[in-house]
């Protein structure tokens, strides 16, 4: 490894020809000076499409729903770590914003598309250094065809955008760092590793990949600056250390806790979990991938056909960035499987992936670089399309819960908010709320912000208060409740516990056109006695 210094390592590059004044910001492609070659127009685009998902679910629910309502419940307070499973960044990001918006639908959603704003504004920073800006904008607004951007972020996607954004904004801020130097290039890409640290414990397969498409290839190589790396690396040590304090403070270890949950009883034996876990990693990265690959490999398989050589000047600054994405993801793909072999991990699915893939985008489309005008128009056809089949898709199950829209659970639309009357009167202010699951304690939460809610998950570190009430879906239909039912449902409820005989709240389902008796699920409430060790 060479020291560079940063302040002084972009002046050899530039005499080369190979530095950042050789990276073309301005190309004219051969589609032409289209307003798309303008950053602020794609990000228009993106921020449109946002505004759109936003406005629809805010507005059509305010339910808490996958992923959201556990962390709904953990921001009663604000702690160094919540979860050996996941760090802390995306708690943190979410704090302030609910001291603004409440613990309400509101919160998550700004959040959300937020990170995804800056997520594809480091993606498109980091393209237009790989290939020419049109290309660029479409590289970026194709990852709307990816099912996992496209489609499955809208309901359930937390931690993991937090870890998209981290991964773009460190490849981004390395590459800058390398081609550029200077301290302050050093200290973004020590904040945005420490950011990654904090996102989701992945990002370590996405940042070892990474350093070894940079140590294998001698464009980058040679530009490796010892002390720049040092500077980052106390940065980005600095950011985890309150988590990392706080991991190693907890009586069951990260590697125990992510052994139970990475390597299933499935198979018996080592070889058969790790025969089972490739096969699963091979189909992820397909499904991953879908429909994209696709789409691209159709309208530009000459560019992008296996052995076909790259164009361009292979010492140049673009070929370098767009090496370094194919890199990452090929090294991200082996590290992934020789995990797998090691550890004998089964459970592996396809929303796994973004920290193996995120890159193939990039590369692919760097591949492309210039192409006919007809094509790229075809392409923005088919993502247009995409976009509004997805956004209509939707509607259905944000509007009407019919089992054959949003399925037999439609967990975003259960009408919560039918117990606010008969809570009311029980000083749910006053009370410790105990959600039965995670979903209930979520939006038990959104509904009574001053009130103490415990779950499954999570137990705040506050004194219990002088009421407590238990809180339940004990079906759907109309049901009468008795203390028997309450026993029998909560085996390790003493008797003794129970302060009242037990209600029932049925909530009729809200719909557009058909009664609320349609579908009426009941909750049961039962008041416990403060000292219960349910209330602490």
């Amino acid at each position: 490894m060479t020291a560079v210094r940063p302040n002084d390592s972009h002046e050899p590059s530039r005499r080369n020809g190979i530095g950042p004044a050789s990276v073309p910001e301005a190309d004219v492609t051969a589609a032409g000076g289209s307003w798309l070659t303008r950053p602020m127009a794609v990000l228009t685009l993106v921020l449109v499409w946002a505004l759109a998902h936003l406005l629809l679910r805010g507005l059509s629910s305010s339910v808490i729903g996958t992923d959201d309502m556990m962390e709904n419940v953990f921001l009663q307070t604000l702690e160094a770590g919540y979860s050996l499973r996941q760090p802390p960044l995306y708690e943190w990001l979410l704090w302030p914003l609910q001291q603004l918006t409440g613990p309400t639908i509101w919160s998550f959603l700004i959040l959300k598309y937020g990170l995804v704003l800056a997520a594809c504004a480091c993606l498109l920073a980091l393209a237009r250094l790989a290939m020419p800006p049109l290309t660029a904008a479409f590289c970026v607004l194709s990852f709307s065809a990816l099912y996992q951007f496209g489609w499955n972020l809208h309901e359930g996607v937390t931690h993991t955008l937090v870890l998209v954004l981290a991964c773009a904004a460190t490849t981004l801020a390395l590459v800058r760092a390398l081609l550029r130097g200077g301290t302050a290039a050093y200290l973004l890409l020590g904040l945005a590793i420490g950011a990654g640290l904090l996102s989701k414990h992945s990002f370590l397969l996405f940042a070892a990949a990474l350093a070894l498409a940079v140590i294998s290839d001698r464009f980058w190589r040679s530009r490796l600056s010892a002390k720049g790396l040092a500077l980052s690396a106390c940065v980005a040590a600095l950011c985890y250390a309150p988590y990392l304090i706080w991991l190693l403070d907890q009586p069951r270890g990260l590697v125990g806790a992510s052994t139970a949950v990475l390597v299933t009883g499935e198979a018996t034996s080592h070889a058969a979990r790790s025969a089972l876990g490739l096969a699963r990693l091979g189909w992820s990265l397909f499904g991953f991938s879908m429909p994209f690959l696709v789409l691209v490999l159709a309208l530009f398989w000459r560019e992008v056909a296996p052995g076909r050589p790259e164009g361009g000047d292979p010492l140049s600054a673009r070929a370098a960035v767009a090496r370094l994405c194919g890199r990452t993801v090929l090294f991200a793909i082996a590290i992934a499987a020789v995990a797998i072999l090691v550890s004998g991990a089964t459970y592996v699915k396809e929303r796994h992936m973004h920290p193996v893939l995120l890159l193939l985008p990039v590369w692919l489309f760097a591949r492309i670089g210039v192409s006919e005008p007809q094509r790229f128009r075809r392409l923005g056809m088919v993502l247009l399309a995409l976009a509004v089949l997805a956004f209509l898709i939707r509607v259905p199950g944000l509007v009407a819960p019919e089992r054959a829209f949003c399925g037999g659970v439609c967990r975003h639309m259960k009408p919560y908010d039918a117990l606010v009357p008969d809570l009311a009167e029980l000083g749910p202010d006053r009370a410790t709320l105990i959600g039965d699951d995670d979903y209930t304690a979520g939006n038990l939460r959104a509904l009574f912000p001053g009130a103490r809610i415990v779950g499954p998950s999570w137990r705040p570190p506050t004194p219990p208060r002088e009421i407590c009430l238990l809180v339940w879906e004990a079906g759907d239909g109309a049901l009468s409740l008795a203390s028997s039912d309450v026993l029998a449902r909560f085996p390790r409820l003493p008797v003794q516990d129970l302060a009242a005989a037990p209600r029932a709240i049925a909530a009729g389902w809200p719909h557009p056109w058909k009664d609320d008796a349609h579908r009426v699920t009941t909750f049961g409430v039962a008041e416990l006695v403060p000292s219960s060790s349910f209330c602490h």
